[in-house]
């Protein structure tokens, strides 16, 4: 891995510092498209890899790192309908603990791209998970990460949700960047997502031939994100509105699991 050196206080006045822990729920489209995603953020080794990753960075530490999933909705849908239980030590539960991930102990719902267009609509399943009270922790930050290539409804996220997240979008979508964009050079390799650290720069990232880099203080108003596909834009947007982070679903998946410790550990927040 690699990345521009920046100076450390760039935009820090708007960047959010390091919270204690995070909350993350995978909302994931199971579609029949959507097999190798549907495997990818449903296996142990992902988020074994994610919880060390954010362990270094130091959160979780202080207050625990928990994991849920669900998939996404239909107009109908209710919050019970779309989520998927963990098993921790035997016990069925929404969220598994960092912990009980490490130590195998918490088994992980078998996620299934065979459900058709009634898990596609990722605003209906996020609206879901933020206006419920679903045990979220005082104190961590409240992720959502969401896999789709398609949107059956195309319902729009809730302005002020009763609990904030930030939506880490996995969708088919074209990024490009207006050149000259901030202090950096352009690094090696593919564009392939980026995080919206603040309402004006973020963190583009780069594929070189699985290897990644970013390229810090992008002005997010030189970067473009266009659904393309069956992706509707206002899931695209959301991740800017939320100030959270975009990614292009044709990456390697292995290079997104990478990422994710490191855009979750480190690129939302405050590193002052």
């Amino acid at each position: 891995m690699a990345c521009n050196s920046v100076p450390v206080f760039f935009g820090a006045k708007a960047r959010t510092k390091k919270p204690p822990g995070i909350d993350v729920t995978s909302i994931t489209d199971l579609s029949g498209s959507m097999g190798n995603y549907a495997a990818f953020i449903s296996a142990q080794a992902t988020f074994e890899a994610l919880e060390n990753a954010l362990l270094a960075q130091g959160i979780g530490i202080l207050s625990s790192n928990r994991y849920s999933f669900a998939t996404g909705g239909t107009p109908a849908t209710t919050l019970p309908g779309i989520e998927r239980n963990v098993i921790v030590n035997g016990v069925s539960q929404r969220w598994a603990p960092g912990a009980n991930v490490l130590d195998g102990t918490a088994t992980f719902p078998a996620l299934t791209a065979n459900q058709g267009g009634g898990t596609e609509d990722m605003g209906i399943a996020a609206n879901l998970m933020t206006n419920n009270d679903r045990g979220y922790l005082t104190g961590n930050e409240r992720i959502i990460i969401a896999g789709s290539d398609e949107q059956s409804y195309g319902a729009t996220f809730t302005v002020s949700p009763t609990y904030p997240h930030r939506y880490v979008g996995v969708h088919e979508v074209t990024l490009s960047i207006t050149e000259p964009a901030g202090p950096n050079p352009v690094p090696a390799g593919t564009l392939i997502g980026f995080v919206y650290t603040t309402a004006t720069t973020g963190a583009a990232i780069y594929d070189n031939s699985g290897s990644l880099n970013y390229r810090l203080a992008v002005p997010v108003a030189n970067m473009t994100a266009t659904a393309t596909g069956g992706t509707l834009q206002i899931n695209v947007d959301h991740a800017e509105t939320t100030n959270g982070a975009i990614y292009d679903i044709d990456i390697d998946f292995t290079l997104l699991g990478e990422s994710l410790g490191t855009v979750l550990g480190q690129y939302l927040y405050d590193v002052s």
